[in-house]
């Protein structure tokens, strides 16, 4: 069951917010700052439902931001996760230090991929290398950073401002303002307070594969507003009525409706393992659910696109239809990592009875 210790009111009057925000194709591989701005306006930089009990009101957020903006979405889920880190493994005077520049306005990212034949790398105190996928360079002030270790990746909570952008690399079909740019940290030296926790927290299971249902929750809000706006198409020009789109209609109803289910289902694994951290079956049962999660999620957000395009037809393709770069951008965010490793540990854990159809947390 989801927790709604946030209003959901709260989260929806952010979403219309971002859906009224003007859009331009001129400048839509630019940072979204208009969109940031609202985000700073109702304090959910420094202030998220973080805690585990308040998962669901995290998945209903991110969703709602993403049904509003998919490139807002992508960006601040990576601060939400950039938070959710350093509150479980930063220092108190790393945790106070972030809410006050967060509260501020600053934006933080977390960066894992290695630019090809360039990885990051630590040496005597100074780095060496560049991380490519970079998303929201533009508008961020710190990311944490993963650096290879004998012990495990660790994290460093690294300065932005002096770090060259290589910004010639990120030309995609959607998902422009992400701005997943290559950043070269190069000479920069590390001091103290940019380690956070230790080597091998960043991968610690079940939060990192567990942390898939956020992006999967911002997809979700995706899919949504391409049934907000093929619905809106057919009532405008008067072929709801038709027996076909009628159908068309169902369908995508359908599938929304999974996709939130499933976020439920996903807010309900990972509060059980956070209730019990020590248990491993409730840890590997996230573990699975996560992955069930972003394949369904994925499954459903095809389907939508498919049935809208259908549903529209040629004109949801030509601009300034908003149909044309919601597909562009929901068609490019679903792209994620290993979605077919993910299909067979998921299958993995049916066969070992982690994880079951039909069965709860």
């Amino acid at each position: 069951m989801l927790h709604k210790l946030r209003p959901q009111d709260e989260a929806a009057s952010l979403r219309r917010a971002l859906v009224a925000l003007p859009r331009s194709y001129e400048t839509e591989a630019e940072f979204p700052h208009a969109g940031f701005a609202l985000l700073s306006g109702s304090s959910l930089a420094a202030d998220p439902p973080l805690e585990p009990a308040a998962i669901g009101d995290l998945l209903h957020l991110l969703a709602e931001v993403g049904r509003g903006d998919l490139g807002v979405g992508r960006i601040y889920e990576g601060h939400v996760n950039a938070l959710l880190l350093i509150r479980a493994y930063g220092s108190e005077v790393q945790n106070a230090a972030v809410r006050n520049a967060a509260a501020e306005g600053e934006w933080l990212g977390v960066w894992n991929t290695d630019a090809p034949g360039k990885p990051l790398t630590e040496n005597d105190g100074v780095l060496a290398g560049a991380k490519n996928f970079a998303s929201g360079v533009d508008g961020l002030t710190r990311a944490i950073v993963t650096v290879p270790d004998e012990a495990g990746r660790k994290m460093l909570l690294m300065p932005l401002a002096d770090a060259p952008v290589d910004r010639s690399w990120w030309d995609p079909m959607g998902m422009r303002g992400s701005g997943s740019h290559v950043v070269d940290f190069t000479g920069l030296e590390i001091e103290d307070a940019h380690r956070l926790g230790q080597p091998g927290d960043y991968t610690r299971e079940p939060w990192f594969s567990g942390g898939a249902i956020r992006f999967a929750a911002v997809q979700t809000g995706g899919l949504h507003a391409v049934f907000d706006v093929a619905r809106d198409h057919l009532l405008r020009t008067d072929r709801a009525g038709d027996p076909y789109q009628a159908q068309r209609l169902a369908r995508m109803g359908l599938h929304v409706d999974a996709a939130h289910g499933w976020l439920a289902r996903g807010a309900e694994a990972w509060s059980a393992a956070a209730a019990d951290p020590g248990d491993a079956v409730k840890a590997r049962r996230l573990v699975a659910t996560a992955n069930a999660v972003r394949s369904a999620v994925e499954v459903a957000a095809l389907a939508v696109l498919e049935e809208a395009e259908r549903a529209v037809g040629a004109a949801g393709f030509n601009r300034p239809h908003p149909l044309e770069r919601l597909v562009r951008d929901l068609r490019t965010y679903l792209r994620q990592p290993n979605p077919d490793g993910a299909l067979r540990n998921l299958g993995d854990a049916i066969a070992a009875g982690d994880w079951l159809p039909g069965e709860g947390a």
